[in-house]
């Protein structure tokens, strides 16, 4: 407590000062004006013994009023309090003041009671009780303000955090779903395509834990991931599926939300490539655009308004979209349509922000093990 009271008397006593000195230099002015005897330098040293006085009652007041604050259901009980100490500490000050003024002016004493004097100078001076209470109440007030702007930003962090957990948890059995249902249709088929598919899944499953609680890594990292479901993929439908990737290099190093690209290349297969009984091909392409990253994802399968109704979104595209407007507010776009050549298009565009190193080292180690 001492040093905050050490604090505030020091910022009262540089305040006070600069209002010692300005209205020494306005009396002095109209002394001047009126032809008074009383020099400049008499009148900064009243100004400056004043000031002190009520420097060294500051943190008085500014205690006083912390724990008596005018607040909606305290106010009456600091009003009383205030004026009690306002009545008090300013006639004990006037007092100081009036006992120092020979000393202090160079002046004979004038021919004035002492007490009138001291209730004179107090009724001047009620105003610089008030002063304080009224600063130490706007400095209260912001201080509340931000401790409420810094709550309120950490909860809006924590929910959008919370949501973004949600989101993926719903991804990932989504994923896991898909892909066992893949497995358990080849089966019926080709046994060992299957047993591959499974050994394939598991990788896959060991790759992904990595990125638990992760929300952003290098598309590098994300392009690994793609690549092991690819895989999975191919081995379903073997030359029926090919999957071209056009990757800018510089793009590598830029931050993309964790699985970003799995679902839309598996909305791709499921209703693009599936359907189709020719070979189909999806290509992949990213490059940075400005300060942008720019990903495109299309398929040469049957398109969006192939039977006239465009499709509602299922769960990969929906949370694809939740988890970018979570991530990048109104700073990105994504976009479905049909492709010029025939088949969809899926093209997103967020904010390029490279990872720093150490998140690179960090998923670097995590891959060697």
């Amino acid at each position: 407590m001492w040093k905050q009271w050490v604090r505030v008397w020091a910022i009262g006593f540089v305040l006070w000062i600069v209002l010692a000195l300005l209205s020494a230099t306005g009396w002095h002015v109209y002394m001047a004006y009126i032809g008074s005897p009383e020099g400049w330098a008499q009148l900064l040293a009243w100004s400056i013994t004043v000031s002190f006085i009520w420097s060294v009652l500051t943190p008085v007041v500014y205690e006083l009023t912390r724990r008596f604050s005018f607040g909606r259901d305290s106010w009456t009980t600091a009003l009383p309090v205030h004026l009690v100490a306002c009545v008090a500490l300013t006639f004990l000050a006037s007092a100081v003041i009036v006992w120092l003024d020979p000393v202090v002016t160079w002046t004979p004493e004038k021919h004035v009671p002492f007490f009138a004097h001291t209730l004179s100078r107090s009724f001047m001076d009620f105003q610089r009780y008030w002063y304080i209470v009224l600063i130490t109440e706007a400095i209260a007030y912001y201080s509340k303000y931000q401790e409420r702007e810094l709550r309120s930003s950490q909860l809006e962090a924590q929910l959008a955090y919370a949501q973004l957990e949600v989101l993926k948890i719903q991804l990932e059995p989504h994923f896991l779903f898909n892909t066992l249902n893949s497995i358990a249709a080849l089966a019926r088929n080709d046994g060992l395509a299957a047993e591959n598919m499974t050994l394939q899944l598991a990788d896959l499953l060991r790759f992904s834990l990595d990125g638990v609680g992760v929300h952003e890594l290098p598309l590098s990292r994300e392009l690994t991931f793609l690549q092991k479901y690819v895989d999975i993929q191919q081995t379903r439908f073997q030359d029926r599926l090919q999957v071209d990737m056009d990757i800018q290099p510089v793009t590598l190093s830029a931050l993309v939300p964790n699985l970003l690209l799995q679902p839309l290349v598996e909305n791709a297969i499921r209703h693009g490539i599936g359907p189709r009984r020719a070979p189909g091909c999806i290509r992949i392409s990213t490059r940075q655009v400005f300060d942008e990253l720019w990903i495109e994802i299309s398929d040469n399968g049957q398109g969006l308004t192939s039977y006239g109704l465009v499709p509602p979104e299922g769960v990969g595209l929906r949370n694809t979209r939740a988890r970018l407007q979570q991530l990048y507010n109104h700073d990105h776009k994504m976009t479905l349509e049909d492709a010029a050549g025939g088949g969809c298009i899926v093209k997103i565009h967020i904010p390029f922000r490279e990872c720093s190193e150490e998140v690179s080292i960090n998923h670097a180690h995590s891959s060697v093990a």
